[in-house]
């Protein structure tokens, strides 16, 4: 009994099975029309480009940054000084403290006052100098005096002194030799009275004695007259003249100690005039804060010899210094035209020209990638730029002229593979494979895979998914695959043509 139950069981099973299947056989060929009739994307809605020939300019694009090709550094220039005043030594640090300070992007003119330093230890200083100088200038005077005084000696001595003297000798000489004469002549006088008896023999010795006194004297003038010019005239000259070199020496003394001092005096005072920090030129006031140092140029913080203070770039002199990576230095070269975009100007277009590549790279501390800094002179500088602003930097690098171009927006890469898709009058889509040449910033270069005149896709991305799996699926076996309507959708019912054609890919 079992056994004939499971034989209808499996009876009934099969005649359902049997039924099912000529039903769907009855209700297929009714069905496929409408699954046929799936929507696909309207291709006359799509944004479409012609290929066409045209001049090329290659390019490639860096960030960068605005500055100033004359950009001056402003430095802290208090030095540490000291004075020596009546055996005190004062000194100063070349340390000082901000007591006030423009604020930070001021437009500021030349000579204007960007900071005031407390200025109250070099102000003491030029005190203290002034006296010292005083001093000096007293001593100077004395030496000079003395100097005037020393050569006024010697002139004497030799104009009038040694002349006096030498006649004085010569005088006495003359006199001696006019007396030795007389007593000669009264000797013999008295000679010849004593012969005749006349003269006693003592006035003739008498007369012998004084004979000679007279020799004795006349050599004494005659050796005086000598020793005076050959002994003290040149020591008395020399004395004189040491006198004079001593003074001058002395004076010369004075005089560069009273230049040293009156340089102090200067220096100390330049030191005032430094506290009051003014802009060298016009420029744009930018802090020197370094916030890694906890630095911030404020009123009442200390600043030190040499520090830089603030950064002062002249705007009418602007650059942008590009960040050109290792991949695309190699492509640019000095006098390269540009075209620059700032981020904070969107409405002005700025041209300019590279002017310089830096020899060795730059590299971030935060990071590795390796760029080289591009110096960008530029021709036009509009209202409002300033420094530090961010630019992005289109170098033209190559011309290519009269070359096959499409929009670089028609492009896709898919399985890496260039990739176009091309449309005809027809509403069909054909995928096409393509090679690229030189690049610029919105069109591209093809060598293959395209004629000129044809239309190709704007955005390819706009294409329904279904048709560009369909399209890529056929060309496995093509290099190009193409997609139409088929004869069922050329002359769709009403309510296919309420959602426009509809498209099938043929293989």
């Amino acid at each position: 009994m079992q056994r004939l139950t499971r034989r209808w069981r499996y009876g009934w099973l099969g005649v359902g099975l049997l039924g099912l299947l000529t039903t769907l056989g009855l209700v297929f060929p009714h069905v496929t029309p409408f699954v046929r009739k799936r929507p696909r994307p309207v291709l006359e809605h799509l944004s479409t480009a012609t290929v066409r020939r045209t001049d090329l300019w290659g390019s490639v694009t860096a960030g960068g940054t605005v500055g100033s090709s004359n950009q001056t550094n402003i430095e802290c220039e208090l030095k540490s000084l000291s004075a020596g005043v009546r055996g005190m030594n004062m000194v100063t640090s070349g340390a000082s403290t901000i007591l006030s300070v423009a604020p930070a992007g001021t437009l500021v003119k030349k000579d204007q006052v960007l900071c005031e330093l407390d200025s109250s230890a070099y102000v003491e200083l030029v005190r203290q100098q002034q006296m010292t100088v005083e001093r000096a200038r007293s001593d100077h005077l004395q030496a000079r005096l003395d100097h005037e005084v020393a050569e006024m000696a010697i002139t004497q001595y030799r104009q009038g002194i040694l002349i006096q003297t030498q006649k004085s000798l010569n005088g006495q000489i003359a006199l001696a030799k006019s007396d030795l004469e007389r007593n000669a002549d009264r000797l013999a006088w008295s000679r010849r009275m004593h012969k005749k008896g006349y003269a006693s023999i003592g006035q003739v010795a008498n007369d012998e004695v004084t004979l000679r006194r007279q020799t004795f004297n006349l050599e004494q003038s005659l050796l005086g007259l000598k020793i005076f010019e050959r002994y003290e005239v040149p020591g008395t000259i020399r004395q004189l003249e040491n006198r004079v070199a001593t003074t001058k020496r002395n004076f010369e003394y004075q005089t560069n100690r009273l230049e040293r001092h009156v340089d102090s005096l200067a220096q100390f005072e330049r030191q005032v005039e430094n506290c009051t920090i003014r802009a060298p030129h016009d420029g744009f006031l930018i802090y020197a804060n370094d916030p890694y140092r906890n630095f911030v140029i404020e009123p009442g913080i200390a600043v030190r010899q040499n520090q830089i203070l603030f950064y002062l770039p002249d705007l009418a002199k602007m650059e942008v210094k590009a960040l050109l990576h290792e991949s695309i230095v190699q492509k640019v070269r000095d006098g390269m035209r540009t075209k620059i975009r700032i981020e904070g100007l969107p409405n002005d277009h700025i041209e300019g020209h590279v002017v310089s590549i830096a020899a060795l790279p730059t590299r971030n501390f935060f990071s590795e990638v390796t760029y080289y800094v591009g110096q960008i002179k530029l021709d036009n500088i509009p209202r409002g730029l300033l420094p530090g602003m961010t630019a992005e930097v289109e170098i033209s690098t190559v011309h290519r002229p009269d070359v096959l171009t499409i929009p670089s927006q028609a492009m896709t890469v898919e399985d890496g593979l260039d990739v176009c898709y091309v449309t005809d009058g027809n509403h069909g889509l054909e995928r096409r494979e393509v090679k690229l040449g030189q690049a610029s910033h919105d069109r591209l270069e093809v060598t293959e895979g395209l004629s000129e005149g044809e239309q190709v896709v704007l955005d390819p991305s706009s294409i329904d998914a279904n048709v560009v799996a369909e399209l890529s699926s056929s060309s496995s076996s093509t290099t190009s695959s193409s997609w139409l309507p088929t004869p069922a959708q050329a002359e769709p019912d009403s309510s296919a043509a309420a959602e426009g054609p509809v498209a099938t890919v043929t293989h």
